[in-house]
């Protein structure tokens, strides 16, 4: 029940469906911050998940985020239903989501497996966090 005082809001839903590429054939989700800055984003990625034999296109839906664009997961999850989802640059809340993660560590959530990670142009150069993601995309998918 609403208080009188209560303000209530209608936010549109951006479906991230209408934005996202790829055949999805092994059911993984690739969520990223989108960064016009780092134009190499896209082609670092594809050659991270290619080490764990994942190919962008085939493999996965893709779908980048833009920067203060608020975007729910929760109905691409039930419509989707997607075995893992990796999110590059986003927290939890960005997409909606009432969960505690830490980044790179797999965490289960609604059945899906999640692996939430900094930003693609924070990983590229540092040899620590690609380590660590290195080891959280082994335990995930090898």
């Amino acid at each position: 029940m609403f208080l009188p005082d209560d303000l209530l809001f209608n936010v549109p839903e951006n479906m991230l469906s209408e934005s996202s590429t790829g055949a999805f054939a092994r059911r993984v989700y690739v969520m990223v911050l989108e960064e016009p800055a780092f134009p190499g984003n896209r082609e670092f990625l594809s050659k991270v998940l290619s080490a764990v034999q994942l190919d962008l296109a085939k493999d996965t839906l893709f779908a980048e985020i833009p920067v203060n664009v608020s975007a729910s997961f929760v109905t691409e999850l039930k419509s989707k239903q997607p075995e893992q989802v990796l999110v590059f640059g986003l927290l939890p809340a960005d997409l909606g989501l009432a969960i505690e993660a830490s980044v790179y560590q797999p965490v289960t959530f609604y059945g899906v497996q999640w692996l939430f990670a900094d930003p693609l142009s924070a990983l590229e150069y540092d040899k620590q966090k690609k380590s660590l993601l290195w080891s959280a995309l082994k335990q995930m998918f090898m």
